[in-house]
């Protein structure tokens, strides 16, 4: 295929951008545009403006971006708070349903590249927060009142979730007293959780920023933050002669 044709379906594929829409190809040409039922077998390319999926059957199969192939999701793998659940003092078959939930909301906002804010309760009774309470809360293991906390997120303020896993209210507003963790060149949806949890005991909260990586922050403390110890190549200390070492000097 000549440079010619690269651009031709570069602009063809335009034709079905946001859409149901599918640009049909059977290897070596484009086919068409077409709805509808796709066949059993088949190879789909999934175009995420700089990056894309590739699947068989739809079944992922690696990602691609910039002419190469990764095994990249380009989503939050969300480590810390699969081990916080693991650690928490609730049901394995609970904590493994609201990991699930969670993973949703925030892969979503990341897909929708919008900012966001989890707030993840143990507590048995909620702590009680400024914002818009539920009554009753909406059990997030409904399909329709997840779908419907995902579009929430995007109101200023955060998600309140319990270890029953229920939202309890959205729209919340997170202060406390500044803390040494602070960092001024993040935003006030990071700070705000530093605050929070810094005076709120057995919880966590999950802050999605639309230009940042997802933060997960406990006790006043970003726990994925970046170490910023940078390793030397060569002993900081010259170690002393075997013949001082041997003598005691």
């Amino acid at each position: 295929m000549n440079g010619y044709n690269i651009k031709h379906v570069r602009k063809l594929l335009l034709t079905v951008e946001n859409s149901d829409r599918n640009l049909v190809s059977d290897g070596k040409t484009i086919v068409g545009i077409a709805t509808g039922h796709v066949e059993p077998f088949h190879v789909a390319a999934d175009f995420k403006s700089r990056h894309g999926f590739l699947s068989l059957n739809n079944d992922p199969v690696c990602s691609f971006s910039d002419g190469s192939f990764h095994s990249s999701t380009y989503q939050a793998k969300l480590v810390e708070v699969e081990e916080i659940l693991l650690e928490a003092k609730i049901d394995p078959s609970i904590g493994h349903e609201l990991f699930q939930i969670v993973s949703r909301i925030v892969h979503t906002a990341e897909n929708g590249k919008y900012g966001a804010t989890l707030v993840i309760d143990f507590n048995e009774e909620p702590v009680k927060i400024s914002g818009q309470k539920l009554e009753p809360p909406l059990d997030l293991r409904q399909n329709g009142f997840l779908e419907f906390s995902e579009s929430l997120s995007k109101v200023d303020g955060a998600l309140h979730i319990g270890a029953d896993l229920k939202l309890h209210g959205f729209a919340c507003l997170l202060d406390g007293r500044a803390t040494p963790t602070e960092d001024r060149a993040r935003g006030a949806r990071f700070n705000s959780a530093l605050r929070f949890t810094a005076e709120h005991n057995n919880l966590i909260i999950i802050v999605v920023s639309s230009d940042r990586p997802v933060s997960v922050i406990q006790e006043g403390i970003e726990l994925n933050a970046q170490c910023e110890w940078k390793p030397v190549s060569r002993c900081a200390v010259s170690p002393p002669l075997l013949e001082k070492w041997l003598s005691g000097a």
